[in-house]
């Protein structure tokens, strides 16, 4: 039985709580049972829906009841937490009334019928809407149904079809009490748990009370012998908005003493996908790999080359435009003033740097087909040099050595050499990450997985990628060469464009007389082999590498500039069988250092200090730009010369002494060695190599002489392939050698160092000597043989000449402390 609602329960419907609706069993009859046709059926059951309301007006004293129908397929399901359906319609309060009043119609519904308020499930996909109508106690029953079949009578006949599913709104009588629940995590599914607050139901009952609301896919009642509470069956539908309105309008009926609590059940659906590639991680994990870097290659590296192309031909740089270049020469350029700073480097200062330039030039003009080398010491105006001679060269692309010396970390290196490329998007995080995938793989599976990448290997990449870009450069450059060869007619205005552009691009390079012009590209490695650490260890190895298949296929000009003597060394690794095209730059002779700097200094009136200045400083470039500077700054030629020294000597106390204590240790010499090339490089400016290293200070070692020069301390002289002579490591330092070993306490401190050093290394030597003895004569009782006598007359006579130089070593240690007690001053 239908249990009507009172009047005085409307308040609680205005709560949302539940309503408690039992009715009789409504069984399902299927329409496959039934031998009528459709126009039988529907003329059956007009007449019994005439019949109905006919009986609605008989049955004694009308009162005003209220029951719920559930409308299906209002709103869009929400199945996950990433449905975002919902919120792409409207579910105000208006909206939802006025979509209800187009599909209940109140008019044409008997039972004075109407509408109280609707209830969204937008969850569930559907509406509850409460209503009222009038009658009598007979037909409490029946009026409901009669209402509900001209409810759906209205829905078939406008054909009401959702624009979101384009299914349509089906419309049921709640028979139980309805759950309006608003838990996040329970989601519409196809399974039903229905659980019975009683005995158990028959899956012919379940069946009959379930169907209406779409077709079931299969129906499972818990195993009698289950002693699991409470019993449940599960009932599954076809479809999912068949499970939602069943359990809306299900949830709370009692049938047969039996209470029906519904809910929805989550399918555990197995993903044989998923589940194969979870068993197979050996396989399946590097095919990940491999499709990763598939797509790496097919979508970033194309970009990749689009921006090292850019940067090579500078694209998106209005100076490489001769046009922009016109207007701002005609227009702005006229309105400002030609001044500034002159004293950059000036590679054609003098007669031989001007004949070196125009070697580089013809070397670019020609086809790549060797390394072009420019060595020399740190300041002798390398950069300069290649500087002037590619000022008028397009596609050119610098890599700064010592940018890349510096970096902390291997990781630091591929950013700052993918920053100086052009090479863009840069993922160095990736190599990370690989590696604590690789990690994770082999410790689950017990095989390395092999996606883990060091960032050598991302070097390696970004340096095929830019060989890519330089080739295409390369190819476009030949293509756009051919086409100007060629006599095919282009439109007027191409032809018009590609004129004015040649003609300017004419007057803005006229000063560079006849010369091939070509537009290869030119690779300028600078500050080449600048610190060998382990952090740049494989880098200019592969830098050389990168360098030698550019040249070798002809894609570019490759130039490098190191002040490292070992360059050629290094460089012939990779190309054992070519010979470099090399300049070696020194300093500049007197004449044309003096002539640089009275060149800067034209206001300068001075007299003959400024020549004795400049011939202290040497022909080194960066040293005379600064004593340009100080002179500029109002310091005389002394003053400078004074404070450049003065500043030389703090370098070398720090680099050469190691007093800064965190170098000491990388330090491949000792103090008191580097001080014996300092008090012989001070008196003269050259010593001799191979005596210095069999001195009692070196022994022999070659290692100490080597890492003075790599910190650029001193110069090593080479003849014949052989080291010759020792030279200070810049013509400045031989002053500042000078002021070092004149003063008395800084030079009375090394000697007493060096003197203590001596004593040691005797009185090993005299202990040996002693052990010799010892045992030369202790197995003949103080009688040796004649010719064993004359060796320990030997050793003897080499122990007396070492006690006598430790006599002498040691008065020079009594000088040495004697010095710097007395000389010694607080000022």
């Amino acid at each position: 039985m239908l249990r009507l609602l009172s009047r005085d329960s409307r308040a609680g419907l205005a709560h949302r709580q539940p309503f408690r609706r039992p009715t009789t069993s409504n069984a399902y009859t299927s329409p496959t049972r039934r031998s009528f046709t459709r126009s039988t059926i529907r003329r059956t059951e007009q007449e019994t829906a005439a019949k109905e309301t006919e009986s609605l007006s008989t049955g004694g004293p009308v009162h005003e009841q209220e029951a719920l129908m559930y409308l299906d397929n209002t709103f869009p399901l929400r199945v996950g937490f990433w449905d975002v359906r919902q919120y792409l319609f409207r579910n105000t309060e208006n909206s939802i009334k006025s979509k209800i009043d187009s599909l209940v119609p109140k008019d044409k519904i008997p039972c004075d019928f109407q509408v109280e308020h609707a209830i969204p499930r937008t969850k569930d996909g559907g509406a509850f809407v409460q209503f009222k109508y009038k009658s009598d106690t007979q037909s409490a029953l029946s009026a409901p149904k009669v209402i509900m079949k001209h409810v759906e009578e209205h829905l078939k006949e406008h054909n009401t079809i959702t624009y979101f599913n384009f299914q349509p709104v089906r419309a049921f009588l709640v028979k139980g009490e309805p759950f309006m629940e608003d838990i996040v995590s329970r989601y519409p599914s196809l399974k039903l748990k229905v659980e019975f607050q009683g005995p158990d139901l028959t899956v012919e009952q379940l069946y009959n009370n379930f169907r209406p609301y779409g077709r079931i896919f299969d129906i499972s009642i818990l195993s009698p012998a289950s002693k699991e509470l409470p019993r449940y069956a599960m009932v599954q539908f076809t479809r999912m908005r068949s499970a939602t309105s069943a359990r809306n309008c299900l949830h709370g009926l009692k049938l047969e003493g039996t209470r029906l609590n519904i809910g929805y059940e989550s399918q555990m659906r197995t993903n044989i996908f998923k589940q194969w590639v979870v068993d197979h991680p050996r396989i399946t994990i590097p095919v990940a790999a491999a499709s990763l870097a598939g797509v790496t290659y097919v979508i970033f590296d194309p970009v990749r080359v689009f921006f090292i192309h850019a940067k090579v031909t500078q694209r998106f740089n209005p100076d490489e435009y001769a046009l922009y270049r016109w207007l701002r020469r005609e227009t702005w350029a006229r309105l400002m003033t030609h001044g500034g700073d002159d004293t950059t480097t000036d590679a054609g200062a003098w007669a031989d740097r001007e004949e070196d330039g125009q070697k580089i030039k013809e070397w670019l003009n020609e086809s790549p087909d060797t390394f072009i080398v420019i060595s020399g010491p740190k300041g002798s105006g390398k950069s300069a040099l290649i500087k002037g001679a590619t000022d008028k060269k397009r596609n050119i692309i610098r890599i700064q050595g010592e940018e890349l010396a510096n970096a902390r970390n291997k990781n630091e290196i591929t950013t700052i050499l993918a920053k100086q490329l052009g090479y863009y998007p840069v993922f160095t995080w990736i190599s990370s990450f690989n590696q604590l995938i690789d990690t994770l793989v082999t410790a689950t599976t017990g095989q390395k997985a092999g996606l883990s990448t060091t960032p050598d290997n991302q070097i390696k990449q970004i340096l095929e990628i830019a060989a890519i870009a330089l080739r295409k450069v390369s190819a476009d450059i030949e293509t756009k060469r051919q086409e100007n060869a060629s006599e095919v007619k282009k439109p007027w205005w191409k032809t018009l464009f590609s004129k004015v552009e040649e003609e300017l691009h004419e007057k803005d390079h006229k000063d560079e007389g006849n010369e091939d012009n070509s537009d290869l590209p030119i690779v300028i490695i600078d500050n080449y082999l600048f610190r060998e650490t382990s952090v740049s260890s494989t880098l200019w190895d592969e830098l050389a590498e990168w360098s030698a298949v550019l040249v070798e296929n002809g894609i570019a000009h490759v130039i490098f500039v190191s002040a490292n003597v070992g360059i050629t060394k290094s460089l012939g690794k990779v190309m054992p069988n070519k010979t470099f095209e090399s300049i070696l730059l020194s300093d500049a002779p007197l004449e044309a250092s003096i002539s640089y700097v009275t060149k800067h200094l034209e206001d300068y009136k001075g007299d003959d200090s400024l020549q004795q200045v400049v011939s202290v400083l040497g022909g080194r470039l960066t040293d005379l730009e600064l004593l340009v500077q100080k002179m500029r700054a109002h310091l005389t030629p002394e003053e400078a010369l004074n404070d450049i020294v003065q500043r030389n000597m703090i370098e070398i106390r720090k680099y050469g002494f190691g007093e800064d204590l965190s170098d000491t240790e990388d330090l491949s010499w000792t103090g008191i060695q580097f001080w014996q090339v300092v008090k012989q490089l001070a008196t003269t400016n050259t010593i001799n190599y191979e005596e210095l290293k069999w001195g009692p200070f070196f022994k022999g070692a070659d290692k100490p002489f080597q890492g003075m020069e790599h910190s650029e301390l001193i110069t090593i002289v080479h003849k014949d392939g052989w080291p010759h002579s020792i030279r200070p490591g810049k013509p400045v330092y031989q002053a500042a050698f000078d002021r070092l070993k004149n003063e008395p306490v800084f030079a009375a401190t090394m000697d007493l160092q060096s003197y203590n050093f001596l004593i040691s290394a005797t009185k090993e030597d005299i202990k040996s000597y002693e052990e010799e003895i010892n045992k030369l004569s202790a197995p003949f009782s103080g009688r040796p043989p004649r010719e064993v006598e004359s060796r320990i007359r030997y050793l003897l006579q080499k122990l007396a000449d070492g006690q006598k130089a430790i006599e002498g070593f040691e008065s020079q240690v009594k000088i040495a402390k004697d010095t710097i007690s007395k000389r010694w001053s607080d000022e």
